[in-house]
């Protein structure tokens, strides 16, 4: 016969177990993003123009790999059943690049190069929103207080990585005197 107090242990032993499957699942696909982004960027890195459409995506591309490292480093933590590690605040890094950003004009390329590179800058503005969408929708399936507080961090990081790009959209928009609507 099970006593009532050893039903409502093997009931919570149960739902963590879910709980911890469900976090895993977030992770692994959180790792499968963050590694499509660093993909994105490095495979796109040559084919914009705007010498400061490249040194954004070289930005991203090694903010998307350090996220890639965290995750990692997230998952192992969670199998050895260690607490969460936070990772290192990097919005004083975006600060500093998006202020750097903003200072630097843009080069005397054609409408029809910054045209091209603006449909691959955007690309990469959609895939930061949607990894910035992924996490803050995971954060509301979590209970777990530590992790909830951690996708929020990593949503937050993808919110700020997405105005970086904002901003050099703009940025070309204004060189060519052009409001198509998109970003009000």
């Amino acid at each position: 016969m099970v006593t009532k107090p050893l039903l409502e242990l093997m009931n919570f032993s149960i739902v963590r177990r879910n709980n911890m499957d469900k976090i895993r699942g977030i992770l692994e696909i959180a790792l499968n993003f963050e590694k499509s982004g660093r993909n994105f960027y490095k495979e796109n890195l040559e084919k914009v123009n705007q010498k400061v459409a490249k040194d954004v995506f070289n930005y991203l591309m090694d903010m998307e790999a350090s996220h890639v490292t965290y995750i990692q480093k997230l998952i192992r933590e969670r199998e050895e059943g260690s607490s969460i590690s936070w990772p290192q605040d990097a919005t004083d890094a975006d600060s500093i690049f998006e202020k750097s950003l903003k200072s630097q004009a843009l080069s005397n390329s054609t409408y029809s190069s910054d045209l091209a590179d603006l449909s691959i800058i955007r690309m990469a503005y959609l895939i930061e929103k949607d990894f910035a969408e992924y996490y803050d929708n995971a954060s509301k399936e979590i209970e777990d207080q530590s992790t909830k507080t951690m996708l929020i961090a990593l949503r937050d990081w993808e919110k700020k990585h997405a105005e970086i790009l904002k901003s050099l959209i703009e940025k070309i928009f204004e060189k060519h005197s052009l409001d198509l609507g998109f970003y009000g």
